[in-house]
């Protein structure tokens, strides 16, 4: 007769879930740059939401709206164009 192994709980022996990865691991740049990214625009949407309707807060949220664009800007130009949609805007 085989001797069992007494386990510290139920699920000490479970096996472990594996997770899906990502296509391409991330790395600290393009974290830096998704995050430069994420928070350009979170500025911009701050200066929009802001009481009263103040051409400096326009003039803020536009210039945060405009450094989003540039960083959009800046990641795709290393994204190959696999289709006209890509190009154009329309497939």
């Amino acid at each position: 007769m085989a001797k069992a192994i007494q386990l510290a709980s139920p699920s000490a022996g479970a096996r472990p879930v594996l997770t899906v990865q990502t296509f391409r691991q991330q790395t600290p740049d393009l974290v830096a740059r998704q995050a430069a990214i994420e928070n350009a625009l979170s500025m911009a949407l701050h200066f929009v939401r802001l009481p009263g309707e103040s051409a400096a807060n326009l003039w803020a949220a536009t210039a945060r709206a405009n450094r989003a664009l540039t960083l959009l800007k800046q990641a795709s130009e290393g994204v190959g164009h696999t289709s006209p949609a890509n190009v154009s805007g329309r497939a």
